[in-house]
């Protein structure tokens, strides 16, 4: 059906930098809109702030207004960076993962209970 053509050593050396040029380029034309999106995004929750702040909304309107922008700042900042957009933070007062069953199980049938030689009386 179809001939395999025979490149050489120099062509196919060629070929695999262009290949990681283009992806190189696509990939920054990616990152470059996605800066302007996260830019987009900063500039309208600071505008909603604002908004939120002169109308006299309440505390609360206020507050997630201002929760909102500052999610878009730092998503922004970290693309500037150049930090993976997917690669998520996790928040400081995440949940700890839960235990299983199991765990739980034996946590709550065996109490620790501390040696004599542990508690002194003084």
């Amino acid at each position: 059906m179809w001939d395999m053509v025979q490149i050489d050593d120099d062509t196919k050396q060629a070929l695999l930098l262009f290949n990681r040029r283009a992806a190189a380029a696509e990939a920054e034309a990616l990152a470059a809109k996605r800066l302007v999106k996260a830019t987009k995004a900063k500039d309208d929750a600071a505008e909603a702030l604002k908004v939120a702040r002169d109308s006299g909304g309440g505390a609360e309107v206020v507050a997630e207004a201002e929760a909102e922008w500052r999610q878009a700042v730092e998503a922004w900042q970290r693309l500037r960076d150049g930090e993976d957009p997917e690669a998520e933070p996790e928040p400081a007062d995440a949940e700890p993962e839960v235990e299983s069953e199991v765990e739980v199980a034996d946590a709550e049938a065996e109490p620790e209970v501390e040696s004599d030689a542990e508690v002194t009386d003084a």
